[in-house]
């Protein structure tokens, strides 16, 4: 089976007002764990030009780079989708909230789309760790990114780090919905929530936490909770 592992490398964090500059996809044989097919392209947004320096101080990708290599976004865009029509999945790393809004905002400009289902690589590989930042998962499993934060690179990280894993495993937590977990702590008690990997939501005054529900049945805490499920 073919999955395709997909990162983008944007103008910002906003997929409403910001763009993409970079698309990296890998398509990778889950049975032999190897790449089968790759890309790369960075692409032009001659609206979104000059890039920000903290975009540029991130990627290491300039004007220059996008104005002399730079494609269309159409034509980089129909590119993945050739890939993507012989894979069973989309993978990414936080894709739910970021990969997958910006592709499909760009796809339907051009009245493109993709019907594949996604796998979150942040919540559907059962990470013992903590951390969820790709940089430090991969140092967890043995492997250096030498290039971080350009799209090709860290498609292949991803999907190195996956390869330690079961990928039945992580198709079938894919498939079990995501939920927010809202822990019912007081302020003195709300290290018990933070030591459970529960982050502070300064705009709503709640500590959360985001996980698959599967995992959310398995869960046993010193403290009660209330559970948001989309939909």
């Amino acid at each position: 089976m073919y999955v395709l592992g997909i990162d983008l490398e944007t103008t910002g964090l906003s997929f409403e007002e910001d763009e993409i500059i970079e698309i990296g996809a890998v398509v990778w044989d889950i049975d032999s764990n190897k790449p089968a097919a790759m890309l790369n392209h960075l692409v032009v947004q001659p609206d979104k030009l000059p890039l920000s320096k903290t975009i540029v101080n991130i990627t290491g990708i300039t004007d220059t780079d996008l104005t002399e290599f730079g494609l269309e976004e159409k034509y980089a865009l129909m590119e993945f989708l050739k890939l993507a029509e012989k894979c069973q999945y989309i993978v990414a790393h936080n894709g739910n909230h970021f990969d997958k809004p910006f592709i499909e905002k760009a796809l339907s400009r051009y009245s493109m789309n993709i019907n594949l289902p996604w796998i979150d690589t942040m919540f559907d590989v059962p990470f013992k760790s903590r951390t969820k930042k790709l940089t430090y998962l991969a140092a967890e499993h043995n492997f250096l990114n030498p290039f971080a934060h350009r799209a090709l690179f860290d498609v292949l990280t991803m999907l190195k780090v996956c390869s330690d894993y079961d990928w039945q495993e992580i198709i079938e937590r894919a498939q079990s919905p995501q939920v927010k977990v809202i822990a019912k702590v007081s302020k003195e008690d709300r290290q018990l929530a933070k030591d459970q990997g529960f982050r502070w939501d300064s705009k709503n005054y709640v500590w959360f936490k985001e996980m698959k529900e599967c995992d959310l049945n398995k869960s046993s805490w010193e403290f009660s909770f209330d559970v948001e499920r989309n939909g």
